[in-house]
């Protein structure tokens, strides 16, 4: 198990992190998201020992790392870290690569190995490439595949899926998340893709100017978002002031409510009337962009709606805002 206790860390006089605390179960997926600069990266470097806290413990089965002097080595042995430059061997080929680290004294079980992580990441077909010849997608693959197949512990990954195309992108993440579970790998996950976490993650946590805002399961952060910063980390999201909350929700009345777009519904006779600005098509449906008395709203709709056209929208559901 990996405990963090009550870390801090600057670059300067301003800290980076603030006095951050969590544990993760051995097979656990964490994730780490917020808005750019929150500190993701830099959590990631001080579990690694890229970096070491100010303040504050980090242990990990039992063991303080960083050992008497508070100092951590860094690379962590149990752990692997895929930063976004994916430390490749350039004019290794990619075999090469993946297999650097795996012992020679079982030859053909270590080309085995290497042949299903490549698998894996679909990338048989390049074994004998250079990394230097691929592009930024394969090379950020090849790293993936080279960082499980010393089967750490720990895989802290920062950003893992950043360059690699869309139609490819989904498979992999289901195949490398898959694989990690399978063989009990712990997975701390840095990322801006809110979704990643929402799908795979057994935990979230969500930071702003390298504090915890909030910490639960993915559903629980979705459903019960603190504030308005971590509901916009999902998308677009409605903040409805004391006027709506008066007219339409009377027993929130003195409190601010969030509400996510699909769960504005058209009625038609009451509600906020609202003027179409834009339909966004979205592919399963169009998000729509309305006012209603000069404030944004924000709802989701079957049908593109022309501008100007003017609807009834009814709040089905809401959260109350902690703010």
């Amino acid at each position: 198990m990996l405990e963090v206790n009550n870390i801090s860390f600057s670059y300067t006089e301003e800290k980076i992190i603030k006095s951050l605390s969590f544990q993760l179960k051995q097979g656990e997926m964490l994730t780490l998201i917020g808005e750019s600069g929150s500190g993701k990266s830099t959590i990631l470097k001080l579990l690694y020992g890229i970096l070491e806290p100010q303040v504050g413990e980090i242990w990990f089965d039992g063991r303080k790392l960083g050992g008497n002097f508070g100092h951590l080595v860094p690379g962590e042995p149990e752990f692997k870290y895929l930063a976004q430059d994916f430390e490749l061997t350039l004019y290794a080929t990619v075999a090469e690569n993946v297999g650097n680290f795996l012992s020679n004294i079982r030859l053909e079980e270590k080309q085995n190995k290497v042949r299903v992580l490549l698998d894996l990441v679909d990338m048989a077909d390049f074994a004998d490439v250079r990394a230097h010849d691929l592009s930024g997608g394969q090379k950020q693959r090849v790293a993936l595949a080279k960082a499980l197949a010393q089967m750490p512990k720990l895989l802290l990954l920062d950003e893992p899926f950043s360059q690699i195309d869309t139609f490819k992108k989904n498979m992999l993440k289901r195949a490398v998340f898959e694989f990690a579970g399978e063989n009990h790998i712990s997975i701390i996950l840095a990322t801006h893709e809110v979704s990643d976490a929402l799908a795979f993650a057994d935990r979230m946590i969500v930071l702003k100017n390298g504090k915890v805002i909030q910490e639960n399961t993915p559903e629980q952060i979705y459903k019960n978002p603190e504030n308005e910063y971590v509901a916009r980390l999902f998308g677009e999201v409605n903040l409805l002031g004391q006027n709506f909350v008066e007219e339409f929700i009377p027993e929130n009345a003195e409190r601010k409510i969030l509400a996510y777009p699909h769960q504005l519904k058209f009625s038609t006779d009451k509600g906020l009337r609202v003027k179409v600005i834009k339909s966004y098509f979205m592919g399963s449906h169009y998000l729509v962009e309305g006012i209603y008395q000069l404030h944004q709203i924000w709802f989701n709709s079957s049908e593109f709606l022309p501008k100007g056209n003017e609807y009834y929208i009814k709040i089905s559901d809401y959260q109350v805002c902690n703010e």
